[in-house]
């Protein structure tokens, strides 16, 4: 077969480059992948980290990356510094969580690495992800090469202030396998490709065709980087997955497609993974389960992708061999499904191949908005969704909901307030939006994310704002309307960000707790029980968690756990924070006289919901799209 041509795209400011860099930096074969923390540091809690409350995401991405290039014959290794930082937290009870840089300065002059790779997703770990660029470059023994979400879209800042020598941006495989040709001794002739950045003294970007990564093959080779048994020791990919690590077994990340067909404006995937969706092949992804569980004992595996069921025909195909295999797997997706492609016999599958549990994107209940940000789908085909599940009531169902989204009035969020409570799901996951490169909707917010870059990420916002502080609590400005106030907002105002905080508060508390349709006497107190005892391990001093928690309980007939339960929320109530927001929500009725059966504990969720509701009547009264007239 004669050798493939490529032709020839004239990248020589790019091999002058690597060429004295290499003069620089005498290779030595070794490579270096970085992932950064993934933990807020500004407010961490040493308590959340030993209860495992804490995000533990496999470095998925950099696995990627290592299956790409190790034809290569390099040697590789992956430094996730997320999980080193939770595991010597909790097994060194000395270690601060601020000295994390040390465990990088570890590695680095235990394997002293010719190549460095570093890869950031979001703007919380900007500090870190430029302290690790800056103590990498001042050794002055490694090749930096930076990549991930931030990179991609800050490549000119992170040039200029000379952190990385050359920025990958999107999608990195094809990117880097080009670029290890010619910092390498092997030279596999990779096809040219552009979005490689470097600064020479002049910024530059390399030349090429178009760049498409094709899904192909799987992880199981890059799992000799990465111990995925002990994840589970030391944090969780989020409630889903700490039901199963509950019972001991290790959990996995994994991934079927990349891409998503939706066009929201409040997200960069599109823009980042480019247009379309591509996926793997069923006999990939199952080689890759079939691995992970029999080799490395996971039982637990969270879906990564963004549009996962966009080819039903083939993730159906994948759901039946899980069946076939008869796999004691549990699964979940937590990113969120399209409801779309949602029907009955894949609800069926989904049920039968071990789901446990998983959200539907739905982030807004007002029509208008819902084509502003060009979210597919319509509300009576979500409605329609939720009628059909009444069938399939195993896994535990939340719908995501966006508050806050540009240009977003308060009488728009209402709707999505009173479309939460309609659509009666299991759960519904308020998020507060954030500012997001590379999305349509923030394309004006250049002023904002150079000021993110220059403050290195300091005070970057959460989507769940209580994370923002160690202790869970809303710090949200004095002048702002707190608790039940907020909803004497006029419908036309576009709220303050610390006024969203408020919103997101009230409107959480109401819908997850107070109104749960599993605290109900259709409902199943189980299924709340398990979700809300694994959250709460991100909470642990939540009082109105460990309240509601006593409540399923006493439904159930647990009286001694309902009494354990009671005591905590007494105990962590007890402070002026949480008696005024108890007070405002009337909980400090339900503390004080708690329900002593469970027909007296449904009588008084009935009758907590009836009094707020007469305090909101005037909105809980009309449908959605109209608005009360207030001053």
């Amino acid at each position: 077969m004669p050798e493939i041509q490529f032709k020839d795209y004239g990248n020589s400011a790019l091999d002058a480059y690597c060429t004295r860099l290499r003069q620089m930096f005498p290779a030595n074969n070794r490579l270096l992948l970085v992932q950064i923390p993934q933990v807020i540091l500004g407010s961490f809690n040493r308590e959340i980290a030993i209860k495992r409350g804490y995000y533990a995401f496999p470095p998925t991405g950099l696995q990627y990356l290592f299956e790409a290039i190790k034809h290569r014959g390099l040697d590789v290794r992956i430094l996730d510094l997320n999980y080193e930082l939770l595991k010597h937290v909790i097994e060194r009870p000395d270690f601060d969580h601020n000295n994390w840089p040390q465990l990088l300065e570890e590695e680095m002059e235990d394997f002293d690495p010719g190549i460095v790779g570093v890869s950031c997703l979001f703007d919380m770990a900007i500090g870190p992800m430029v302290e690790i660029l800056e103590r990498v470059r001042s050794r002055s023994r490694s090749i930096v090469i930076a990549g991930g979400v931030i990179a991609t879209y800050e490549w000119k800042s992170l040039l200029s202030r000379k952190l990385a020598h050359f920025v990958v941006r999107g999608e990195g495989e094809n990117k880097l396998n080009f670029l290890l040709d010619k910092l390498t001794r092997g030279n596999f002739n990779c096809a040219a490709v552009p979005g490689i950045l470097f600064n020479d003294g002049t910024l530059h970007e390399s030349c090429g065709a178009p760049d498409v990564v094709m899904m192909h093959g799987n992880l199981i080779d890059s799992y000799s980087l990465v111990p995925i048994e002990t994840y589970k020791e030391y944090g969780s990919l989020n409630p889903y997955s700490r039901q199963t690590d509950a019972l001991g077994y290790p959990f996995a990340a994994i991934q079927f497609s990349r891409g998503c067909r939706a066009e929201c404006t409040f997200c960069s995937v599109r823009d980042f993974m480019g247009k379309g969706v591509r996926c793997r092949s069923v006999d990939d992804v199952m080689a890759e389960i079939e691995f992970l569980y029999h080799s490395k004992g996971v039982r637990h595996f969270e879906w990564l992708d963004d549009d996962l069921l966009f080819y039903r025909h083939e993730i159906k195909a994948l759901f039946r061999r899980i069946i076939d295999k008869n796999l004691d797997i549990r699964w979940s997706a937590n990113n969120g499904l399209i409801a779309s492609s949602i029907d009955e016999e894949m609800l069926d599958l989904i049920q039968r191949s071990g789901c446990i549990g998983y959200k539907i994107g739905i982030e807004t209940g007002n029509e208008e908005m819902l084509r502003k940000v060009k979210k597919p789908g319509r509300h009576s085909k979500f409605l329609d969704f939720s009628r059909m599940l009444k069938s399939y009531p195993r896994p535990f169902v939340g719908g995501n909901f966006i508050v806050g989204l540009p240009g977003e009035t308060f009488g728009q969020m209402m709707d999505s307030f009173r479309f939460a409570l309609e659509m009666d799901l299991d759960w519904s996951a308020f998020t507060v939006c954030q500012v997001i490169r590379g999305a349509s909707a923030f394309s004006d917010s250049g002023e904002y994310f150079e000021h993110q870059m220059k403050m290195d990420g300091a005070n970057t916002a959460n989507f769940i704002p209580v994370r923002e502080s160690s202790k869970g609590l809303l710090n949200a400005d004095s002048l702002v309307k707190h608790n039940m106030g907020v909803f004497s907002l006029s419908p036309a105002e576009v709220p303050s960000s610390d006024q969203i905080k408020e919103i997101w508060f009230a409107f959480n508390i109401i819908a997850n707790y107070i109104c749960n349709k599993n605290l109900r006497p259709d409902g199943d107190p189980g299924k709340f029980i398990a979700w809300v005892e694994t959250a709460r391990r991100a909470y642990p001093s939540n009082p109105y968690m460990l309240l509601f928690l006593a409540v399923g309980h006493r439904l159930l007939g647990n009286d001694s756990a309902a009494r354990e339960m009671l005591q905590s929320a007494q105990l962590c109530a007890e402070n002026d924070y949480w008696r005024d927001r108890f007070s405002a929500f009337e909980l400090d009725k339900l503390l004080s006289n708690f329900p002593v059966s469970s027909e007296s504990a449904y009588l008084a969720l009935a009758t907590l919901r009836k009094s707020l509701f007469s305090q909101i009547s005037d909105w809980i009264n009309l449908p959605r799209g109209q608005y009360p007239c207030h001053a």
